[in-house]
Order: C-alpha cells, then sequence, then structure tokens
C-alpha cells in the first residue's frame, strides 16, 4: 500500500469510526458483533478502494456495507446461538446512553431508521434510498419506532 492511501485510508477510518461502529452495535447487539462488522467494513473499503461521486455517496456506501455486513453475521448459524447482552458506550451524558441503549432495544427495522434519521441526520428520502425500501414503509417504521421509544422512555422515567 502507498503512504497516500495509506493516509486517505487513515482518514476514512477516522471519519467513519463512529457511525459504523454505532450502527453496527445497533443491528447486531453485541459489542464484539459490532467489532467485526467495524473491522470487515473498513477491509473491505482497504481492498476496493470504491471512488464516490460526493460526500453523502460515501456515507452511503459505508452505511449499506455496515447494514449488509450486520445481515451477514446476524445469519451466521453461530452467532444465532449468542445472547445479546446489554452494552454500555460512552456518551456525554446519562440521558443520551439511555435513550441510545432504549433504541436499541427496538425491532431491527424501527431502529435502523431511527438512528439513521436521528443520529446520522438522514430524511426519509435518503433512508428509503439506502435501505431500498419505499418512503411510506420509512414513514410507518419511523412512526411505530418513536411510539414504541416514546413507551419506553416514558416508563423509565415514571419508575425513577
Amino acid at each position: 500500500m502507498l503512504k497516500n492511501e495509506e493516509i486517505y485510508l487513515k482518514e476514512i477510518i477516522e471519519k467513519y469510526a463512529d457511525m459504523v461502529y454505532k450502527l453496527a452495535l445497533t443491528r447486531t447487539g453485541t459489542i464484539e458483533n459490532a467489532e467485526d462488522v467495524f473491522q470487515d467494513v473498513f477491509i473491505k473499503f482497504a481492498e476496493k478502494m470504491p471512488e464516490f461521486e460526493n460526500t453523502e455517496h460515501e456515507k452511503a456506501w459505508f452505511i449499506r456495507v455496515t447494514i449488509n455486513f450486520s445481515k451477514n453475521l446476524k445469519n451466521n448459524n453461530w452467532n444465532k446461538k449468542i445472547v445479546s447482552l446489554s452494552e454500555n458506550m460512552i456518551f456525554s451524558a446519562q440521558e443520551e446512553t439511555n435513550v441510545f441503549s432504549s433504541v436499541s432495544e427496538l425491532p431491527k427495522n424501527y431502529r435502523t431508521v431511527i438512528y439513521l434519521s436521528y443520529y446520522e441526520g438522514y430524511k426519509v428520502k435518503e433512508i428509503a434510498k439506502i435501505l431500498k425500501k419505499n418512503e411510506n414503509t420509512i414513514k410507518t417504521w419511523l412512526s411505530r419506532g418513536r411510539e414504541l421509544l416514546k413507551e419506553k422512555l416514558k416508563g423509565g422515567f415514571e419508575n425513577e
């Protein structure tokens, strides 16, 4: 690998590390699996070194590849026998930890669209394109996910 490629690869990893890791954790449910997906995503990038039209295309590529590797990992027979553990991530406030934890407990489709919408700032149309789903499906998942999240968070604060 050339020196310029190494520098470029380091920059890309620094730029997308947090997003790839959190999305992988959201999709897989365990730190170990998220780390495996994280590694696979950046190995694939290093092998392919794809060229992107713009930064949005670049970011969408990382999201799509992370989702695909997460899906492949979850479908692996070995991983079907693993029980998900509650993971602690470092956030700036306890409230953010509670919210992320609650998002992680949602059904996979809901947690993915909520993550992409609220943590990554994507609009419904963009999420639909990334996930290759109908916009109305994304709107439904967001709505249902918000309702479930609202109930989880509301219940959590009432018990404190």
